[in-house]
């Protein structure tokens, strides 16, 4: 135990980092956030992100500046006193180490009553601030403090709120504010409201008495999402009888649309649908919604491109081409 103390002793070596990709002790809070936005890590005082394809990217503070202010994007000597959750002070601790207060594997070393320089502990140790080292996890009581997004993001930048495809927050004046986007989705990569079908989303908001009301609720029925023509959700019945407050989301597979009236996947010409209909297709040019059977969409990787016509012929879903055939489609029925 000695021999490991010692090897693991912060006097022996400050433990500073440059720029690189660290593996997340968590899931990667990039995930939230547009690319090349810099932020505060929520795990460090010292420590910047840099977000690059939802990947972050470390920067650590060090000698005399050893503190990442989000508002100035910069290093910094000391942060504001309302920065309380980020308070160090050396005064009195010449030449001691202190504990990061965000994070239980950083610490401080106080090289004067005014420097303070930032250092981690190897992996799966933890800092004890009384033996002034770093010891195993299992030894430590040390449990990593909580966090506020203001707290680590400048104000008036949009981030991910994973609620809701709709919905993204934003800090206003250091105070966390929920927003939503207006028959759009939330686009984390850019930090815009985008089109429903350009975003990887799971998390659809739940149309009006998607699962009736409490005079008629759905008992163990399919509903339409309302948001894609694959998407749908389930209505368990519930034993109170009211309508199910957290149905299930779900999707038909590739080149199936959800058909309501038959509670079944079918075959998307058969389904009459507004939303993206190139979601989940594996053709390149498939029918439109317009009346008349005579447009169609040009594909790219479930994306509608493009919506063309055939002028006076009709499109046949099936050969994916124009046709003099007279096409009936109940997707574009007039």
């Amino acid at each position: 135990m000695e021999k490991f103390g010692a090897i693991l002793g912060v006097a022996l070596v400050l433990l500073l980092h440059s720029l690189d990709v660290v593996n997340g002790r968590n899931e990667d809070i990039c995930r939230l956030f547009s690319n090349n936005t810099v932020i505060r890590d929520p795990e460090s005082c010292s420590q910047s992100i840099t977000c690059i394809d939802s990947v972050s990217y470390y920067s650590t503070c060090t000698g005399s500046t050893p503190f990442f202010d989000k508002d100035t994007g910069k290093c910094v000597k000391s942060l504001s006193t309302s920065t309380s959750s980020c308070s160090i002070s050396c005064a009195d601790r010449n030449k001691q180490f202190l504990a990061d207060p965000k994070s239980c594997y950083g610490y401080y070393y106080c090289a004067d009553e005014e420097t303070a320089m930032y250092g981690t502990c190897p992996s799966e140790t933890h800092f004890n601030a009384t033996t002034q080292m770093c010891s195993r996890q299992y030894e430590s009581d040390c449990t990593t403090s909580s966090f506020e997004y203001c707290s680590i993001v400048k104000n008036g930048v949009n981030f991910d709120n994973l609620q809701g495809c709709h919905m993204y927050h934003v800090c206003e004046k250091g105070v966390l504010k929920y927003k939503t986007c207006s028959k759009t989705y939330y686009q984390a990569s850019t930090g815009e409201c985008v089109s429903k079908a350009l975003v990887d989303c799971d998390a659809h908001p739940l149309p009006t008495n998607v699962c009736g009301t409490a005079s008629r609720p759905y008992e163990n029925k399919f509903v339409a999402d309302e948001a894609t023509c694959r998407g749908y959700f389930y209505c368990a019945k519930q034993k109170d009888g009211t309508p199910d407050a957290n149905p299930v989301w779900n999707q038909c597979p590739q080149d199936k649309f959800f058909d309501a009236s038959s509670q079944m996947c079918i075959t998307p010409s058969s389904v009459k649908c507004s939303y993206d209909r190139c979601d989940g297709r594996t053709a390149s040019f498939v029918v439109s919604a317009t009346k008349g059977c005579r447009n169609y969409l040009s594909c790219s990787d479930g994306i509608t491109v493009s919506e063309r016509s055939c002028g006076n012929y009709f499109f046949d879903d099936q050969l994916g081409a124009c046709t003099p055939s007279v096409q009936t489609y109940t997707a574009c029925k007039s």
